[in-house]
């Protein structure tokens, strides 16, 4: 028996298999016959079918609000079959078991430290992997096995590289910050890959460079009410604070909870109204 101090082991499942089917049933009994007293916290399976990137932007956003020792089981694997390795990732923030498909991007980009392994013991998968189905015969097992205490060293082989998303890098220049849209939510809200946002003061708001190193370069501060925004074929005037800065039906620009600049409309669809498309440009322009 576990005492009550004893935190049972947490694994998160984000993949887009839907509901209908199932397919994430299947991947929570393999995961609980091996732990039977994991906590399984479902992040989503409504990605878009094979969508890597949206299913990398919603991990990046969600993982460090759970405990550290978590494993997050990530199932979006447009290559099942092919040559593309089952892979781990440690992390001082939680590990992480996925396709070596890119969807681990954005993690590794916040996590420095982390160290990668190809899951190639097939002691941890189940007999006899089907060529389809990964995320029930060496996925599941995998995650299952790491939240139980196995080394990530049993399960697998230590690796220098991972595959990357290309992904465009925000430019910023004296003047403006031009970037993309990044992936639409479920609300219709479009996101861009402008990041590292924050308000300084009622008025102002500053740019952050984020990526991988360290001389980044300063940050960009500049008059937020004042600012044009450009997206696609449409402008938006200022950066609003919150979305009832503005009037029912009207778009609006403004800081996500995550940093990154947001194209709305309250309580309206910006995607449908403003035809934007993943990879449209984006751009801020200022003063600074």
């Amino acid at each position: 028996m576990h005492s009550m101090t004893t935190i049972p082991p947490i694994i998160t499942l984000l993949t887009d298999f839907g509901e209908r089917d199932g397919y994430v049933g299947t991947m929570k009994g393999v995961i609980l016959n091996i732990v039977p007293h994991a906590r399984l916290v479902d992040i989503s399976h409504q990605v878009n079918p094979q969508d890597v990137r949206q299913a990398a932007s919603i991990l990046v956003e969600v993982y460090p609000y759970f405990p550290a020792q978590t494993v997050h089981l990530v199932v979006v694997d447009p290559g099942v079959g092919s040559e593309r390795r089952p892979v781990a990732l440690k992390t001082p923030r939680g590990c992480f078991i996925a396709p070596d498909n890119g969807v681990l991007t954005l993690v590794r980009r916040r996590e420095p430290a982390a160290e990668a392994y190809v899951l190639d013991n097939p002691d941890y998968w189940l007999p006899e992997p089907s060529r389809t189905f990964h995320g029930r015969d060496i996925f599941s097992p995998a995650a299952a096995h790491l939240a139980n205490g196995v080394p990530l060293a049993d399960l697998g082989t230590p690796v220098g590289d991972l595959i990357d998303l290309p992904l465009a890098e925000p430019v910023i220049s004296p003047g403006s910050i031009r970037g993309e849209v990044f992936r639409v939510d479920h609300f219709g809200n479009i996101l861009t890959n402008i990041t590292g946002l924050r308000w300084i003061d009622e008025r102002t708001a500053a740019c952050f460079p984020t990526g991988l190193g360290s001389d980044l370069g300063e940050p960009v501060y500049f008059d937020a009410p004042s600012a044009r925004i450009t997206v696609g074929r449409n402008t938006i005037d200022g950066l609003s604070q919150t979305y009832s800065q503005v009037s029912i039906g009207q778009v609006l620009s403004l800081i996500g909870s995550s940093g990154e600049l947001e194209i709305s409309i309250n309580q309206g669809n910006a995607q449908e109204e403003l035809r934007v498309e993943v990879g449209d440009p984006v751009t801020i322009y200022f003063k600074s």
